[in-house]
């Protein structure tokens, strides 16, 4: 009897020591976790942390104040190791790293961690697109921006990054539809008036150039295409001169004449090229006298001889 009572007692103490050495073993962990965090070394620290909870987790209830402690670090080391990685550009593992901080930040009750863990998956899923963009992969860029947005819904960055992704595709309706979403969530926020003026510059430009690629096989869309750019720039002499171009070709002679006004109005070097889109307005609608009075303007570029040809041969101008 006295031999079993022995025996009992001796692994009743034996449990107790190895009990207490799994808490030491805990406790050591969550320090070097610890000194690892101070020293900014997360990713170890989060091995580390890693550790200790799982040795917590073993021991069971009688290690639930540790427990929590160790949680809360490691949810620290998660955040701070997700951003360490996103600034070395290892994107999918700074993602991994934040989307598990956000997770324990949710089991802790800790919504503003959760809030800034997921803003910033976000924000590492556009930097993602807009690097995809550099690389001339404009499908691969727009996968991440989508993904952006499935986070964050009104991130002017990335319906910026959308819509040069959708200019790269070659897609203007696209692009257009997202660089006005950009335009809309900048307005009145004054920091961020630069991504909308990108987002007009690069609508203008599309606009523009597609429209002047147009004019010769449908000059009617090319003036639609113009007119529309004016929406997202300041008037210029060289939209105006390209509009009277494309409405002459279109024999739509009173809106070439009204654009090249316009165009001559706004020009402040050599006007030769504009005066010749108007002598053939002016002539288109049948006002000889205003046509001549344009062409004897033409005095450089490549329409002078043409020029001179209408005013001597076809006009008969005095």
């Amino acid at each position: 009897m006295f031999k079993k009572s022995f025996i009992l007692l001796g692994a009743i103490f034996l449990s107790m020591s190895m009990f207490a050495q799994t808490l030491d073993d805990a406790g050591s962990k969550y320090n070097q976790g610890n000194e690892q965090y101070t020293a900014k070394a997360y990713a170890d620290a989060v091995a580390s942390y890693e550790s200790a909870l799982e040795i917590c987790n073993s021991v069971g209830p009688d290690g639930d104040v540790l427990k929590g402690n160790i949680e809360k670090q490691l949810n620290n080391a998660y955040y701070r190791n997700g951003l360490s990685l996103y600034k070395g550009k290892k994107f999918e593992d700074a993602i991994a790293q934040l989307e598990k901080s956000a997770k324990l930040a949710n089991e802790l009750g800790d919504s503003e961690k959760a809030k800034k863990s997921t803003m910033y998956v976000g924000k590492i899923y556009t930097t993602s697109g807009q690097v995809m963009l550099k690389k001339e992969k404009p499908d691969m860029a727009i996968e991440e921006f989508n993904k952006a947005l499935q986070i964050n819904p009104k991130d002017y960055k990335t319906f910026l990054g959308m819509a040069m992704a959708y200019k790269e595709k070659g897609d203007l309706d696209l692009m257009l539809e997202n660089a006005d979403k950009t335009i809309s969530l900048v307005e009145g926020k004054e920091k961020a008036k630069k991504y909308g003026d990108k987002a007009k510059k690069l609508a203008a430009t599309e606009l523009f150039n597609t429209g002047a690629l147009e004019i010769k096989s449908n000059p009617a869309k090319a003036v639609e295409y113009l007119n529309k750019s004016l929406n997202y720039a300041d008037p210029s002499a060289n939209t105006y001169y390209y509009l009277a171009i494309a409405n002459n070709k279109a024999k739509n002679f009173s809106a070439a004449i009204e654009n090249a006004n316009k165009a001559l109005e706004l020009k402040e070097d050599d006007k030769s090229d504009i005066y010749f889109e108007l002598g053939q307005a002016q002539e288109g609608a049948g006002n000889a006298d205003a046509a001549c009075s344009a062409y004897k303007n033409v005095t450089g570029g490549n329409n002078v001889e043409a020029a001179k040809y209408q005013i001597t041969t076809v006009l008969k101008c005095n």
